[in-house]
């Protein structure tokens, strides 16, 4: 991560991860409809055997926060180019917009898929380097408006994380409950635990999904960051960051939006909570 996490514009991103009820409009508007678009391993919600209304919230408690999991890239992608279209109901409003998904495919080990959103993306999938400054760059690290890096923890701090449920622990990140029950406390259960820029759990729950493109060698990666449920290493360190393919499959893998700071007099955002991360000076 030497040299990464400057970002010279002002954007936003989400306070959470994608919860189960931001997902499930999006996801019984189409499947079924939609090549490519796979349900989560792991999410609050369950299927109905009705087509017109494929899936509802599990009765469990707090079900529509539960995390989306599961999910790849490229439906997450798409997740944020229906976002970008005002969430309509039309095929083509998941076709483009953050991203064109006609170039979504491979070549041998080669994703052909678009790397960068479109310039003019109203959402999409974070940057590494947008990920990690609103994770762990503080603006008034040294003082106000002196701004400097946390390098062991999303919490402003650089204290290792205490990892336990919530009222035990930090972080949903390094225990496991009675069946998979660390999978189904709610986004936001742990609100002590915060990034300086009020971004809540960038520790545990799912791996996050980047847009930035890792290739070491012919072989090309997205990047992903974060801890997860069934991490016991301590992945909360700055430089914990790791790889995955645009079309995998893992349950470990979730994502959150980021948006673009809106003009004045632009419809409000779309999503539940965004939180405005800042242009001072931030290069690592």
């Amino acid at each position: 991560v030497t040299g990464r996490g400057a970002v010279p514009w002002q954007y936003k991103i989400g306070q959470t991860e994608v919860t189960t009820g931001q997902w499930m409009a999006f996801y019984n508007t189409f499947y079924g409809r939609a090549p490519g678009l796979n349900t989560p391993a792991s999410w609050g919600a369950v299927a109905t055997g009705n087509p017109n209304v494929p899936f509802r919230l599990s009765t469990q408690p707090s079900a529509s926060l539960w995390p989306v999991s599961g999910v790849t890239w490229r439906t997450s992608a798409m997740f944020c180019n229906w976002l970008h279209n005002d969430k309509r109901t039309d095929i083509g409003a998941i076709q483009n917009g953050a991203y064109d998904i006609s170039t979504f495919g491979n070549v041998g080990n080669v994703f052909t898929d678009q790397r960068h959103h479109n310039p003019d993306a109203r959402y999409w999938i974070p940057t590494l380097d947008e990920w990690l400054k609103a994770a762990y760059y503080d603006p008034n690290y040294g003082g106000q408006n002196d701004g400097g890096w946390w390098w062991k923890s999303v919490n402003g701090t650089n204290t290792d994380l205490v990892y336990g449920p919530p009222g035990q622990g930090q972080a949903n990140t390094g225990f496991m409950l009675p069946n998979g029950g660390e999978s189904q406390i709610p986004l936001g259960a742990y609100p002590g635990t915060r990034s300086p820029w009020g971004m809540l759990d960038a520790a545990g729950a799912t791996r996050e999904f980047t847009e930035s493109v890792f290739q070491p060698d012919d072989v090309p990666y997205r990047l992903v960051a974060g801890s997860h449920w069934y991490s016991w290493f301590g992945g909360d360190e700055i430089y914990g960051i790791g790889g995955t393919f645009p079309s995998t499959v893992d349950i470990d893998l979730g994502f959150r939006v980021a948006a673009a700071v809106p003009s004045s007099g632009t419809v409000g955002l779309v999503m539940v909570c965004f939180l405005r991360v800042g242009l001072q000076r931030n290069r690592k």
